[in-house]
């Protein structure tokens, strides 16, 4: 079975050790390691990224909490707490300007006012920058731990995942980036089936940081799937 494929996922109390073999996994698995190689050898087109060193993911965590860097763990890996899924190939961390100077380490590729890219030694890592008005409504209502094996991790809650998500989403239709859109969709479809977290409040709160239209079809899409858990759950327990 292909490793893209692999349910994977990060329980309470496993080690950080997991984290690393999801990177691995996932870079192992894309195809982009060896479709473009010809053509690689005769443009001499830049490599791609190099493997991810499990010590390297361990090593950034345990710098996060030795110099008590303000973050939350979000994206795939703080999926991955929550529920079944897929292997990722970056680490996604929401926090400060502040707090990103504490880790001059991670050495910052592109940046803009609310995102920026860069690697840890061999991990790559996505920001997301509390400039953004949202993003820092999150980190201050919407974090709690997960404990690993070696030390408790910052991450987003439930409801703080659907509403990154859920901001995310309009731009990607805008975009047509059908993978992405997939992707965010089914996440929170699943975090809304699995978890049923209350999300009037999460609307309360985006309808000041997206447009109204956006708004309205982002209710929409939330509303049919309760409807639809809840008429699957009441058939088959009724």
């Amino acid at each position: 079975m292909s490793k893209a494929n692999t349910t994977v996922t990060l329980p309470e109390g496993v080690s950080l050790r997991r984290v690393a073999e999801v990177l691995v996994d996932a870079w192992e698995a894309d195809p982009r390691r060896w479709m473009n190689a010809p053509r690689q050898l005769r443009e001499s087109a830049p490599t791609q990224p190099t493997m991810p060193v499990p010590q390297d993911a361990m090593d950034l965590f345990r710098l996060l909490a030795e110099r008590r860097v303000d973050y939350l763990l979000v994206g795939g890996m703080a999926m991955l707490t929550y529920v079944k899924g897929r292997n990722t190939k970056d680490v996604d961390l929401l926090m400060s300007v502040a707090a990103l100077e504490q880790l001059p380490e991670l050495k910052i590729e592109d940046r803009n006012n609310f995102f920026a890219h860069g690697k840890f030694r061999s991990i790559q890592v996505d920001l997301l920058l509390t400039k953004n008005p949202l993003f820092k409504i999150v980190t201050e209502k919407f974090a709690t731990k997960h404990s690993f094996a070696e030390l408790a991790v910052p991450t987003a809650t439930v409801e703080g995942m659907i509403l990154l998500k859920l901001f995310a989403l309009p731009s990607l239709y805008r975009q047509f980036d059908w993978e992405r859109i997939h992707v965010y969709e089914s996440d929170v479809k699943t975090l809304l089936a699995l978890h049923k977290p209350a999300t009037k409040p999460l609307f309360a709160l985006l309808e000041k940081h997206i447009l109204s239209t956006d708004l309205k079809e982002l209710r929409k899409i939330v509303s049919e799937e309760q409807q639809r858990v809840a008429r699957t759950e009441d058939k088959f327990t009724n």
